[in-house]
């Protein structure tokens, strides 16, 4: 079929061509075809092909960028100047002081610092104090210009991440870190690292992430001393470690801030925040007791949106323990997409059709992506209709990088509506499932849900053996523990 974003495209890649074919009219204007074929090492006849409006291959390109001085990005996009002879005053002064620059640089590399004890010591001392403080000059000159470019470009990029346009965000990246070679300016060089990890983390690269965040977290505790903007970036890093199932380090994150602000710190509102951090990290690993303490004691959270995140972690961890039903839940009126992803994981685990109606009514919505379409289909099962949920099947999960706890979620999830479906192939889901799980990272904990997820399809397709032990065990140690959540569970075993 043909849609109507395809009629955009078609129209967007039309003006694209007769724009290019402008700027090759341009360069015919200024040189004979015949002197350009010459230049460049290209048949005549090819040239005017290529002027027509013809398929111009990329070596012709270089060449017209080698030969001519041609300005590449202006032959492709059309940005920038022509001609790459056509510098403006700031791009040439800017280009001098960076010549400048290295010749300082090399000034002070050339001299002998191994030699200063001779008769000409004090002369080369000066020497070498003169050419630290030109170079010194120098780069706080480039700093000031390079500055206001550097900051635009990281708005452009943290512009296209948020629209989740990767794809110019790879782009502006190749620009950021060209530029940012040049400034070294602390507070621009932090947000080129918060916006590196933002970038990862839409990637899907945990690992990269983790590693911009935590170089993040790690400035700012430079000074030595530990403020509420260093607090906002201790909560970031252990939120992106959290959010790959490193919960061991996430916790070990908010307990270090949280003693380093002492009690200068213990009432800010992040402090807080990074409290209930702590006590959610400690329900999803298996304390449900002592985490819901903590949510519960880093209340009231001033912050609204920061009052929005805690109280979902309150009803999880009031879900979890077993001191409200479901219906309870949703009446407490949680808000924003991590919330309705979990209320519905929550309803999908309970696996009770009136239950997941319930949670569907209120937090599925129309938006595309993986998970609503694997929740619309869960829903059709629920209601009878399996046709929609084994098609889905055939294809899920839908393969491409992605963290190793989703691969989990996702394999578990599979399972369960396999299952549902009366689909042949659940029980090896289930063992893929457990792959999963047991070649994961040491460093890796699984949420809470989708464990008790996994172990509940081992229930239901083991009647017998290692795995139904295993799962049975699992429950019932959960359940004196504190996860009253499984209370149902553990009385079908007796």
């Amino acid at each position: 079929m043909y849609r109507l974003h395809d009629a955009r495209n078609a129209l967007s890649r039309k003006q694209n061509m007769d724009e290019h074919n402008e700027r090759l009219a341009f360069l015919a204007d200024r040189w004979p075809q015949a002197e350009i074929a010459r230049k460049t090492g290209t048949q005549r006849n090819n040239i005017s092909r290529y002027m027509r409006g013809g398929k111009m291959p990329l070596e012709f390109g270089a060449a017209l960028v080698r030969k001519l001085g041609v300005n590449p990005a202006w032959l492709l996009v059309g940005e920038g100047t022509a001609f790459l002879s056509d510098v403006n005053a700031e791009t040439g002064r800017m280009a001098g002081d960076l010549l400048e620059l290295v010749e300082a640089m090399n000034s002070v590399a050339s001299l002998q610092l191994g030699s200063l004890t001779g008769k000409h010591h004090l002369r080369m001392l000066r020497e070498l104090n003169d050419a630290l403080a030109r170079f010194e000059k120098l780069r706080d000159s480039i700093n000031e210009r390079t500055g206001p470019i550097f900051a635009r470009i990281l708005d452009d990029y943290w512009g296209a991440l948020e629209k989740w346009q990767l794809d110019k965000a790879d782009d502006i990246r190749k620009a950021a870190e060209q530029v940012a070679r040049l400034c070294d300016d602390e507070a621009l060089q932090e947000r080129f690292e918060r916006t590196l990890s933002y970038h990862a983390f839409l990637r899907r690269d945990e690992d990269e992430s983790i590693m911009y965040q935590s170089r993040v977290f790690l400035r700012r505790l430079a000074g030595g001393n530990i403020d509420e903007a260093a607090m906002r970036e201790a909560f970031n890093a252990a939120n992106t470690l959290q959010s790959n199932a490193r919960l061991d380090e996430a916790l070990a994150i908010c307990d270090a801030a949280i003693a380093l602000a002492g009690p200068r710190g213990r009432n800010w509102a992040v402090t807080r925040l990074l409290n209930a951090m702590g006590g959610y990290i400690l329900m999803e690993r298996g304390d449900i007791r002592e985490g819901l303490r903590r949510v519960v004691t880093a209340s009231p959270q001033p912050v609204p949106g920061w009052h929005t995140v805690q109280h979902s972690m309150l009803i999880r961890g009031l879900l979890l323990s077993g001191g409200i039903d479901f219906p309870r839940a949703v009446e407490m009126r949680g808000d924003g997409p991590a919330h309705a992803q979990g209320m519905l994981v929550y309803a999908l685990w309970l696996e009770d059709a009136a239950a997941f109606k319930l949670a569907c009514e209120h937090y599925l919505t129309d938006e595309s992506g993986d998970f609503n379409v694997f929740m619309s289909a869960a829903l059709d099962a629920f209601n009878g209709r399996k046709t929609p949920a084994l098609k889905l099947l055939k294809n899920y999960p839908e393969p491409g990088r992605k963290p190793v706890n989703e691969q989990f979620d996702q394999a578990v999830f599979g399972t369960a509506l396999a299952r549902l479906c009366g689909s042949a192939d659940a029980r090896k889901r289930h063992e893929q499932s457990g792959k999963v799980l047991r070649d994961a990272d040491a460093r890796v904990h699984m949420s809470a849900l989708a464990t008790a997820m996994f172990h509940r399809n081992a229930l239901a397709l083991h009647k017998k053996g290692d795995a139904r032990a295993e799962a049975e065990s699992y429950f019932r140690e959960g359940f004196a523990k504190g996860y009253g959540c499984f209370r149902e569970i553990v009385d079908s075993l007796e």
